[in-house]
């Protein structure tokens, strides 16, 4: 006897009822902000503090980063071993990370620990060394390091391209090299310790227990960082660089390296919301047109991809591929085929929609969880400017029409305006 197999309706998802959980914003007296969520994890407990500076506010190439870097190795009376058995000790983890825009102090703990680890936290951002011999071993580790990275050729196709992009000597596009490493000094991190770790400049996020005890300890911490008694304005101007082709060869390499792209505008940008659904139809998921097309359709390469790298006050698309040289040719000619496709016709309706619905699905898995949601929280704030970001971005997830895209493609996407820089074989 046959039986009818049954037929299942598909699910349609709302996505209009997504909403963001609820959170609680408060200003702080010296000019920092705080925003606090409530754990449902029971006994633990995450605390970052963003400052809003890391490159952009530096007056020396590097001091940012080597400023973070050098936090974790102590204070006046505390050196760095002493640092991580305290660390070790109260079963904490804690990093520091200084990006193009950002400096972000990150703590996780138990909540039984949270005010003694916050203290310590703040303390070794508002009194770090900055000794001579700590300083020197760091020089060393980061020239190590680079000597490494400059054989790998993702890592140099992407660094000359950023140059090529914003300019070698702007904010967003120096590099680092040797002497960059070798001239910084201890009293340039002094410096950018004194102007940037200021309360100006400071938004934490905290995710755990919302004891009235807990937050008034937060905001005394928070309170302890002073105001900023001077400010510093950047190079980071520059004419549209021109379109170009570059090859830096690797020795020893046995695949090339391609980065692809132009110049395109900071992250709250009118059209960044739609420039970045274009960018993620064409290469910035698993189901997207570069993925399909020149790896399961050619075989070209295992991973290509497209990029929307929108900072706070400049940004780029490019698009990154591993290629085996002989096929490099080929894979540049279908780029620049899938390019001149979303220029020009509109995109399926079948296709818009399950676009719709990853980038609505992976908005709800931002949110899975409250630390989850604290650092999509913090995303929202720092990079967008606001959390009402995430309403603008779904509306323009669910809004925005095939016609829109196309001109959004058609206005930034010129594949004859663009820089192709390749590095390695």
């Amino acid at each position: 006897m046959k039986h009818k197999a049954l037929a299942i309706d598909p699910v349609i998802p709302n996505w209009n009822a997504l909403r963001f959980p609820a959170f609680e914003h408060q200003l702080i007296s010296n000019g920092s902000h705080l925003y606090t969520l409530a754990s449902h994890k029971e006994g633990l407990c995450f605390l970052e503090l963003v400052f809003r500076n890391g490159r952009w506010t530096e007056r020396k190439p590097l001091s940012a980063r080597m400023a973070a870097n050098l936090m974790m190795e102590g204070t006046g009376d505390m050196s760095a071993l002493e640092v991580a058995d305290f660390i070790d000790y109260y079963g904490a983890h804690f990093s520091v990370q200084a990006d193009l825009d950002f400096t972000i102090v990150s703590l996780s703990c138990l909540q039984k620990h949270f005010q003694t680890m916050m203290h310590f936290m703040c303390r070794l951002i508002l009194e770090p060394a900055y000794r001579n011999s700590d300083l020197d071993k760091a020089r060393i580790f980061l020239n190590s390091q680079l000597a490494h990275q400059l054989t790998e050729p993702d890592y140099v196709s992407y660094r000359e391209f950023t140059s090529l992009v914003y300019g070698a000597d702007t904010v967003y596009g120096y590099n680092t090299t040797a002497e960059r490493i070798d001239n910084l000094q201890a009293a340039d991190l002094e410096i950018y310790q004194k102007e940037n770790y200021c309360s100006d400049y400071l938004t934490a996020f905290y995710c755990g227990s919302l004891e009235p005890v807990v937050l008034s300890s937060i905001q005394q911490c928070l309170e302890r960082f002073p105001r900023a008694t001077s400010s510093h304005q950047p190079l980071h101007s520059m004419a549209i660089p021109a379109p170009q082709r570059l090859h830096i060869p690797i020795a020893h390499s046995a695949q090339t390296s391609l980065k692809m792209g132009l110049r395109t505008f900071r992250r709250q940008d009118p059209d960044f919301f739609g420039l970045y659904l274009v960018n993620t139809l064409l290469g910035d998921y698993f189901g997207s047109r570069l993925m399909k097309k020149i790896r399961e359709d050619r075989g070209l390469t295992y991973d290509i991809h497209s990029n929307l790298d929108a900072q706070v006050h400049d940004g780029c698309f490019y698009i990154s591929a591993e290629l085996n040289p002989e096929l490099l040719e080929e894979a540049i000619s279908l780029i620049r085929d899938e390019l001149n496709e979303i220029r020009s016709d509109l995109v399926p309706r079948e296709e818009l929609e399950m676009l719709r619905n990853f980038l609505c699905g992976n908005m709800l898995r931002l949110m899975d969880g409250p630390f989850q949601t604290i650092s999509f929280l913090k995303i929202l704030v720092n990079e967008y400017g606001s959390p009402a970001a995430f309403d603008q971005l779904k509306q323009a997830t669910l809004e925005t029409s095939a016609d829109q895209l196309r001109d959004l493609a058609w206005k930034y996407l010129d594949p004859e305006k663009m820089i192709l820089v390749t590095a390695g074989a």
